[in-house]
């Protein structure tokens, strides 16, 4: 009864809010400024968050720090020539009512020439309702997959399919994160802009309620990268306009993203991100 009594509670505060696990927030200030797209792009600061095999086509060793008001993260990404496979250690921690999720990962590459990469996340998640009616934490592993082409470097391509295998817990599987599947896309035009567009399923693989998501990158110089992005969010029933700008020096870089929400601005979200390549 005490477990029915916390589903109902559950249930009813997601209708009222409108919010749950599935409506997080974009992982890194590039992919926020460009619409939440970035999984066909090997770009150091957040793809390998998006997508597992990401490191395998990344140019150096590279660490990233994202911070954002309801979520941060920490990627270290291993893709030097001493390297004897490319690797990856990912960590996140979201707020998001009523549970706050906590994900640690290992994410292991094997890459063809820098042409075709193929890589696997495991991911240990820890799903935490703090004040809520039980102290209960619940812990889930899942497994995600991912391939990228990458034929020339003005073009590449990615397809991405999150939660392929996980442990069974006691939780609502609204609350959990999703099964999805995502392909994305980028284009570089005389190393001049960048073109991104991103496709995500809805939870469950489901094709009834995509989500779009694209953006435009104009490199105003070697190092300041200006980004425009648009998402259509049919899960959430929502539509977010995106910017930001970049500097990529050649011992750090410093992004940042903001994500407005038209119809309700306290939904907005600005992002910040250092990226140190070594």
């Amino acid at each position: 009864m005490k477990k029915l009594i916390h589903y109902i509670f559950v249930s009813l505060l997601l209708v009222v809010t409108g919010q749950s696990v599935i409506a997080a927030q974009p992982v890194g200030s590039v992919s926020m400024s460009t619409g939440g797209s970035g999984r066909g792009t090997n770009e150091p600061v957040d793809s390998v968050m998006l997508n597992p095999a990401a490191v395998g086509v990344l140019p150096s060793k590279f660490m990233t720090v994202n911070y954002q008001q309801k979520r941060w993260g920490l990627a270290l990404a291993d893709n030097g020539d001493d390297a004897l496979f490319p690797a990856a250690l990912t960590f996140s921690k979201e707020t998001n009512e009523p549970y706050s999720t906590q994900q640690l990962g290992l994410v292991l590459n094997y890459a063809y020439k820098s042409l075709i990469s193929v890589g696997a996340a495991v991911n240990m998640v820890e799903y935490d309702p703090g004040n809520s009616m039980t102290e209960k934490k619940y812990r889930q592993t899942v497994a995600d997959v991912g391939l990228m082409w990458v034929p020339n470097k003005n073009f590449s391509f990615g397809l991405v399919a999150n939660k392929v295998g996980s442990t069974t817990i006691d939780l609502d599987p609204a609350l959990q994160k999703q099964k999805t599947v995502g392909i994305g896309g980028q284009y570089t035009y005389l190393n001049f802009a960048r073109f991104r567009f991103d496709i995500e399923s809805a939870p469950d693989n489901k094709t009834d309620r995509l989500v779009y998501m694209g953006g435009f990158e104009s490199f105003i110089n070697d190092w300041v990268v200006a980004r425009l992005g648009y998402q259509n969010n049919n899960v959430l029933a929502r539509n977010y306009t995106t910017m930001g700008l970049g500097f990529s020096g050649p011992q750090f870089g410093i992004h940042y993203g903001f994500q407005m929400d038209p119809e309700n601005r306290t939904n907005d979200v600005h992002s910040f991100d250092l990226g140190v390549p070594f």
